[in-house]
């Protein structure tokens, strides 16, 4: 009786979290700011009311002193990384989502904390029913895309219909690696096998297809990171379970399983190649693998590039960092390469380093080290009484290690699909383990503290949850040509934290109307915040030469030229533009070398159609450009015509193609 009214004291906030987990996952992936908003109000409705409840039946369970430590300095150390953040105009959300997975972490702990471990049962296995249906569910979603849609690649449900570019295999991929060792356990935790016989085969083929299913869509992400990281975790799986059961272990069944699970994924993926080669092209496994497919050995070079340039970024400040989200703006003056450029390094350590400091990352690692450890001890000391069926804990290990093993070479955890079943589980491993003989923090003191956090951050949430409503109403009305409502919505907005594009927004719409200082005012807003985006410094050039200042004009467009050159030609088109305005050929000509070199990479980028550079602006800046050197320098005017005949020509050719692409048949 008291079990049952423990369990109905936690019903709604079990599901409510279960519902979040469903929406994150069947809705872009959670990658949308609804879902972190979503993700930070369930996060302290249900923090409180845990605490609240709990804390009258004097049932508070204590979470170990070095792990809740470790977790909430994390938290701390990341805000702190925001409020002294060099691009403080984003970063808000990765601070709600660090502080609202980690408080969902601690009550899972607790939960499994639960002195009759009843509630843990009943936590774990919903949860594990509910990622299995939301798997299959996504999975399903995602064959009738790859099908019936001009996507090259499986995505899952994780994708924003409405942009071209926003199809995310990589992260889809991810959220697999995570999801199928959960699938195959909730798909044989109950099969025993009792006599060979027809109605046995039956099952454990049906069985056999659910999982098969998972990893087929996995193939047909064709992500080469995923790939190899799931060999990883066939390993990871084989040597703890082999270890965990040394002669019990059952290698027939275990041969059998992944004989006829391999081949039925296989066929999954031949199937769905076979139903698309109908309507689209299918990409070659084989160019994949060798490199040679369209983006050829980019991903690789530019990968370490990133790594590398993290390094160094997290060299120049150490400490707090540039801020959460700044490598997207920080890295570009450190390009060497046309549009190698990226939100994040590819790499969840060197992007905590470089954007939230040494310390923040080394929190991060004591935390994953402490539960992997414990847990993996654990696990492999424990006394198994049926070792015909892989234990659990080994199940949430290889899942968890997949998404971190991914995460050394693509960053996915902004989606809150991702994030949030990661901690999830990892609080589950948490909880597999004892503490029997480990210090435990203060129920008295968590529970302050974390009632305050979650106070703090639910208001900071609210606030700019208003803020987002106007900014978004600005948007739409920008999108739908209302100029006038554009701006009224952006005014009553500028008081918002999480401003992002806001201001660069308003002085465009400003400067349209021939507004130049309030263009120029809200440029000046945008740069208490963030000083590091070369868009802002090229809009403040644009204003200074609209207004007749070329001296405050070159000096914009310099900055902009330091952060850009390599994203934007129009950059660079703009600075020789002002220079002649100053009568300064000179510089022009000492910097010619420098420009053409920037000219011809742009050139071969557009050629090669690099990261779609062939739809975007840059190839009209980068013809206007070519045509300005031809007159500028007449002896080499052939090279420079060919150069914009050239790229011209390969655009036309590229939006050709796409606009005579064969729509989907879904939308």
């Amino acid at each position: 009786m008291q079990f049952r009214r423990s369990v109905a004291s936690q019903t709604v906030c079990v599901w409510s979290v279960f519902a979040l987990l469903a929406l994150s996952v069947l809705w872009k992936g959670g990658k949308s700011l609804e879902s972190t908003w979503l993700l930070m109000g369930i996060a302290g409705v249900v923090t409180l009311f845990s605490s609240w409840k709990q804390g009258r039946q004097e049932r508070w369970q204590g979470i170990p002193l070095v792990l809740w430590w470790g977790v909430l300095l994390f938290v701390l150390w990341t805000v702190a990384s925001y409020f002294q953040s060099s691009t403080g105009n984003y970063g808000f959300d990765e601070v709600l989502r660090t502080g609202a997975l980690s408080l969902l972490f601690f009550w899972v702990l607790r939960i499994s904390q639960s002195p009759d471990g009843r509630a843990y049962q009943y936590f774990m296995l919903r949860l594990i029913r509910i990622v299995g249906a939301i798997t299959l569910a996504a999975c399903a979603v995602g064959l009738l895309v790859y099908v019936l849609q001009p996507v090259d690649r499986s995505v899952g449900t994780f994708f924003d219909h409405r942009f071209h570019t926003d199809y995310w295999p990589n992260a889809w991929a991810q959220y697999l690696l995570l999801a199928w060792p959960l699938v195959y356990y909730w798909a044989f935790r109950t099969w025993v096998f009792q006599r060979f016989n027809t109605l046995t085969v039956v099952e454990v083929l049906c069985r056999s297809f659910v999982v098969a299913m998972v990893i087929g869509c996995l193939f047909l992400s064709y992500s080469r990171g995923g790939f190899i990281v799931f060999g990883g975790q066939l390993l990871l799986w084989f040597l703890l379970y082999y270890f965990s059961t040394r002669a019990a272990f059952p290698r027939k069944k275990i041969a059998i399983l992944v004989l006829l699970i391999g081949s039925m994924a296989f066929g999954v993926f031949s199937l769905a190649n076979s139903l698309r080669h109908d309507f689209y092209a299918v990409q070659s496994v084989a160019e994949k693998v060798t490199l040679s497919s369209a983006e050829g050995a980019s991903s690789v070079t530019e990968r370490v590039q990133f790594w590398e340039q993290a390094l160094e970024l997290a060299k120049e400040r150490p400490l707090f960092g540039w801020g959460p989200y700044s490598f997207r703006f920080v890295q570009s003056r450190m390009q060497t390469s046309v549009l190698a450029t990226s939100d994040h390094p590819h790499n969840v350590f060197l992007k905590l380093a470089a954007e939230r400091g040494v310390v923040a990352m080394v929190l991060f690692v004591l935390v994953l080290g402490f539960v992997f450890l414990r847990g993996m001890k654990s696990e492999l000391e424990r006394k198994r009484e049926n070792t015909h069926h892989s234990p659990l804990g080994i199940v949430l290990i290889v899942a968890l290690a997949g998404v971190l093993a991914h995460n050394l070479i693509d960053y996915n955890l902004q989606f809150v699909g991702i994030a949030l079943p990661f901690w999830l589980l990892l609080g589950l491993l948490a909880g597999r383990v004892s503490y029997e003989e480990t210090r435990k923090v203060s129920a008295n003191l968590s529970r302050v503290v974390e009632a305050l956090l979650v106070v703090l951050l639910l208001l900071a949430a609210f606030l700019e949850g208003g803020y987002l409503v106007l900014s978004s109403l600005g948007r739409h009305a920008e999108a739908a040509g209302d100029t006038a409502a554009a701006l009224t919505w952006y005014e009553r907005a500028k008081g918002e934290w999480f401003s992002r594009d806001l201001h660069l927004s308003r002085a465009k719409l400003l400067s349209e109307q021939g507004r130049h200082e309030e263009a120029k005012a809200a440029v000046e807003e945008y740069f208490t915040q963030n000083r590091e985006d070369a868009r802002a410094w090229k809009r403040l050039g644009e204003i200074e030469v609209a207004q007749g200042n070329a001296g405050a004009a070159k000096e914009a467009y310099t900055q902009a030229y330091t952060l850009g050159r390599f994203n934007d030609i129009g950059i660079t088109e703009g600075l020789v533009e002002v220079l002649l305005l100053q009568g300064d050929r000179q510089q022009i000509d000492q910097r010619h070398p420098e420009f053409e070199s920037l000219l011809q990479s742009f050139g071969n980028a557009i050629v090669l159609n690099t990261h779609f550079i062939a739809l975007s602006p840059n190839v009209e800046a980068f013809i206007r450009l070519a045509d300005r050197f031809a007159q500028l320098y007449p002896e080499n005017a052939p090279l420079y015509v060919v150069l914009a005949a050239r790229a011209d020509h390969n655009a036309k050719l590229e939006r050709e193609r796409i606009a005579a692409r064969l729509p989907g048949f879904l939308w």
